[in-house]
């Protein structure tokens, strides 16, 4: 916790899966109340590939760098509890569920079919809907995904481009000394004050900065948008099931935004027992089929969040297989 008391590190405040529900339950309140959510992403090249853990740090970083211990990042994102009318302003249990999630299966997911990108998140475009925060979305961006896109709802919009702007430095080379140039002996022409000159080059890759794109699920000119920045090797959502009118316009957008080698990964809570059993019964017309991941694979100490795994098959984009194949 900061000094101010407004500023809280999530690994700091929520304990692991098998930890006390209530010390978790009381974590969770304390961090959606908080103006800022700091949060500890594991960035390293093993964890990229194999999807392994990491990132359960102590938080202390360098600010100018937003770096932590070698292999991670920290993000910090501001929360909007004004935001009313939409659940946007606030970073839920869900999200911080599927970053987990996504922390120690990325790997996995992206080698296995449909995505089948044998060199990882850094060959893999991400789309998240309802963003809100964008906590979610700017971890799979600090991982190195190719591209990630976050959407929400017009009004949550300022909040989400804030966040993006306030993590900007996560996404920009760093120039770093590779090695030194010396004078050589007897060389008259050679400046006398310049005994030693460093030389420093980028040495690290820059990732691909998140883009902020509106999105209404019912506005088919926002659905007709973001599709033309896709399709999206893996699509993430969460919270996003709360009203039983917008699960068909929802699971519309996946499909749109998604192609024959896209996963989607949906966790919600059960706002709307309506609401909630209609995305169940008709998750699996996005993208051809569906699961719901069984909980002690999600592993999460929230019990409450459910996660929901879409697939592309091959029925489902036939057509779309048929044209890459004639190109």
């Amino acid at each position: 916790r900061s000094r101010d008391g407004e500023t809280l590190h999530y690994q700091s405040v929520v304990p692991g899966a098998g930890a006390d529900g209530a010390a978790a339950a009381e974590g969770f309140f304390d961090l959606a109340n908080a103006r800022c959510v700091r949060y500890t992403v594991a960035v390293g090249e093993r964890e990229a590939r194999e999807g392994r853990g990491g990132g359960e740090g102590d938080g202390e970083t360098n600010e100018a760098s937003g770096s932590s211990r070698a292999g991670e990042v920290e993000l910090v994102v501001e929360q909007d509890q004004s935001l009313h009318d939409s659940c946007g302003g606030i970073v839920w249990e869900s999200a911080y569920a599927l970053e987990q999630y996504m922390r120690l299966n990325i790997g996995r997911i992206c080698a296995s079919p449909p995505v089948k990108r044998k060199r990882g998140l850094s060959r893999c475009k991400v789309l998240e809907l309802g963003a809100g925060a964008g906590l979610l979305g700017l971890a799979m961006a600090a991982r190195g995904a190719k591209a990630t896109v976050l959407t929400d709802h017009p009004n949550a919009m300022p909040l989400l481009e804030r966040n993006v702007r306030r993590n900007s430095a996560l996404f920009e080379p760093r120039a770093e000394p590779v090695g030194k140039k010396r004078k050589k002996r007897g060389d008259a022409n050679a400046d006398a004050d310049a005994e030693t000159t460093t030389t420093t080059t980028t040495t690290s890759k820059s990732k691909s900065k998140p883009k902020c794109m509106p999105l209404d699920w019912t506005n088919d000119a926002h659905v007709d948008a973001v599709a033309r920045d896709g399709p999206f090797e893996i699509i993430l959502a969460t919270d996003v099931v709360f009203n039983e009118t917008l699960v068909t316009p929802l699971l519309a957008a996946i499909r749109a935004c998604g192609g024959p080698n896209t996963v989607a990964y949906v966790c919600i809570q059960e706002r709307c027992a309506a609401a909630f059993n209609a995305f169940r019964t008709l998750a699996s017309s996005a993208l051809g089929t569906a699961r719901e991941v069984p909980r002690e694979e999600l592993g999460f100490v929230d019990e409450e969040c459910v996660l929901f795994e879409l697939k592309a098959t091959m029925d489902a984009f036939a057509d779309a297989r048929r044209e890459l194949s004639v190109e």
